[in-house]
């Protein structure tokens, strides 16, 4: 009799981590919306994806790169990244993380704060990493990391990545991320400084953008 009921009680408890488990699995794939090799959180498809896909369906080189947005707490705004463990796959097989701050305490911009054209300038420069990241061998791509180790050479990648942006004829939605970030945002002065010194300013792209425009 003991042993029938404990056999009973450890299959309850095997069913039930099954159960627990397939739940588990359930509520990762609904939270998720998928747009081609485009995957995209649901809080962010609800709020932000219209203003994304401007430059998303522009860049129709990356649409065959497998990209997921999510939410996650982090040090700034939002950050585009490469699957560590995808880069040892080969080039095909890359994935890409666009991760949106969700942390409620940061003092730097909170993106439901961003109006639309300043959120558009920042998906594009947001992309612009990850077209940067395709152009390079696994090598390239580390090389990129290395250079965040140091605050010269995060400021050579994020001007270059605002170059590409700029290039790819996203620079005024570009500056309107960078003026409101300097001059109409609640983040807090460090962090102003800190977006100034790392980034282009708003009179430095509009310059590019000029001198982009005598070329033609």
């Amino acid at each position: 009799m003991v042993l029938k009921e404990l056999f009973g009680l450890i299959t309850g408890v095997l069913i039930s981590s099954v159960v627990a488990a397939q739940n588990t699995v359930s509520q990762k794939i609904k939270t998720y919306n998928k747009i081609g090799n485009l995957k995209v959180d649901t809080s962010f498809n609800k709020t932000y994806l219209k203003d994304f896909m401007v430059p998303y369906q522009e860049f129709a080189d990356l649409h065959n790169c497998k990209i997921k947005v999510k939410s996650k707490n982090i040090k700034t705004t939002m950050a585009a990244r490469p699957n560590f463990l995808s880069l040892l796959l080969g080039k095909n097989n890359r994935r890409y993380i666009i991760v949106v701050n969700k942390k409620e305490t940061f003092e730097g911009v909170h993106l439901k704060d961003v109006p639309s054209d300043a959120r558009i300038g920042l998906f594009a420069h947001e992309l612009m990493h990850i077209r940067d990241y395709e152009s390079r061998k696994v090598t390239g791509v580390m090389e990129r990391g290395v250079q965040y180790l140091s605050q010269k050479g995060k400021k050579q990648v994020e001007h270059y990545t605002d170059s590409l942006t700029i290039a790819a004829g996203f620079g005024q939605y570009l500056y309107h991320w960078a003026d409101y970030v300097l001059h109409d945002s609640d983040a807090s002065d460090d962090y102003k400084q800190y977006k100034s010194q790392i980034y282009m300013t708003p009179i430095s792209i509009l310059t590019q953008i000029e001198e982009s425009l005598l070329e033609y």
